[in-house]
This record gives structure tokens, sequence and C-alpha cells, in this order.
């Protein structure tokens, strides 16, 4: 009884044995916080639409009669919410730049990764994603959303393979997020309106689509629905 128990306990250890470089052997992938970077976004986008919303409550209420805001002060205080909207601007475009230099890194990385061939990042069908056959003494791997060659002696990636239309893209890590929307302003838009655009091609616009007309709003360039005379989409952030 004790032999038998004796030997099912090797077996059992064997078994962990044998297993265990196969385990070791998966590449460590960092996790991608979706949830987190989606958070950060609409944090940015909230941030930008409550600057707008307050600036055009400012401007409704200085603009109410009686209000005894002169031009100068109505002037200093779009000059305040236009810094302050800059520096967003500024915060958001370093937060993209970081994120930018960050991939670059993570790509010039990869030659420095080992990539074991017991790897589940190891391609066991190049064919099925339209690799040709893997150079002698190679093999291909899928590392970090690109196809990489792995020198079968050392297990280091030797050269990371151009993108192709044909690559697959789920597995590609996120990108910057995009910059947030600007708000778009409240205010009517009428054709006769001195902010009207005539002549789009000065400022290297195509021309605007049926029914709708450019303007020159504060800081924006913006596409006019000619029926509602509201803004419809921003062009251009001047």
């Amino acid at each position: 009884m004790r032999y038998t128990r004796w030997m099912w306990k090797l077996l059992i250890i064997a078994f962990a044995w044998l297993l265990a470089p196969a385990a070791h052997a998966q590449l460590e992938t960092q996790p991608r916080f979706y949830a987190l970077d989606k958070q950060l976004q609409m944090e940015e986008q909230r941030q930008f639409d409550e600057l707008e919303s307050a600036r055009e409550n400012n401007r409704a209420l200085s603009g109410a009669p009686g209000a005894g805001v002169s031009v100068a002060e109505q002037a200093l205080r779009d000059m305040a919410y236009q810094r302050e909207r800059d520096g967003l601007l500024l915060q958001a475009e370093q937060n993209r730049q970081r994120v930018a230099r960050e991939r670059i890194l993570a790509e010039a990385a990869l030659l420095n990764k080992r990539v074991p061939e017991t790897s589940a990042a190891v391609l066991t069908s190049p064919e099925s994603f339209i690799l040709p056959p893997a150079p002698a003494g190679q093999y291909y791997a899928r590392v970090e959303g690109r196809f990489v060659l792995v020198d079968r002696t050392s297990e280091l990636v030797t050269s990371i393979l151009p993108v192709q239309p044909t690559d697959p893209t789920a597995d590609v890590p996120a990108g910057p997020r995009p910059m947030p929307f600007p708000e778009l302003p409240l205010r009517r838009v009428t054709k006769g309106s001195v902010l009207v655009i005539h002549d789009p091609t000065t400022l290297s616009l195509p021309a605007a689509p049926a029914g709708q007309f450019y303007a020159r709003v504060e800081s924006q360039i913006l596409l006019v629905d000619a029926r509602t005379e509201l803004p419809v989409r921003v062009v251009r952030d001047r």
C-alpha cells in the first residue's frame, strides 16, 4: 500500500515537471485596460463639454438686457475661456504623444523578445495568414499585434514583418485616444451673416455638401445646415 502511494506521488511530480516548461514558455502579455482607457476618454470629453457649456451660459447671461457687461469685459472672459481650453488641448495632446512614444519603444523592443517554440504565440499554420514558408532555422510568431520571425536556436525575434492589409487587427495594441470632439456652438448662423465663408477654397476647404455652408464662429470653422441655420459639424479647430 505504501509502495503504491509512493509511485503515485512520483507520477504526479513527473507529470508536473513535464508541464512546467510549456507553461513557462508562454509569452507574458500585458493587460489592455480598455475600460480604463474609455473612462479617460470620457473624462476628457466631459471637461471640454462642461467648459463649452459654461461659456455658452456665460455669453447668454452677459448678452441679456441689463446685464451690464461691457464689450471689453466680455472679451476678457472669452480670453480666459480660450486659455483654459488651450490648456486642456495641450494636456490631451501630450497624453497622446506619450502613448505614441510608448508604442514606438514597445515595437523596437520586439527584437529583444524571446519567443520559445513551445509558446502559444508561435504560428503553427502560417499559410492561413497568407505568409510564405519561414526561412530555414526560423519560425513565425504573432507578438503584440505584429508578425515576427524568430531564430530557432536562440529563440529571439530577428525581424518584424511589415504590416499588410490582410493582417489581423484584433490583437493590435490600442493607439492614442482620439482628441475630444469640441461641442458645437448653440448659436444660429444665417446665410447672410458675416460669419459665412463664401469662398472655401481660400481656406483649402472642399465644396460644402448640398444644403450646408461653412461659417467661421470664433475659433472654429463649422458646417451649418442651411434649413435650420444650426451648426452640424466642426470642420476645423483654428
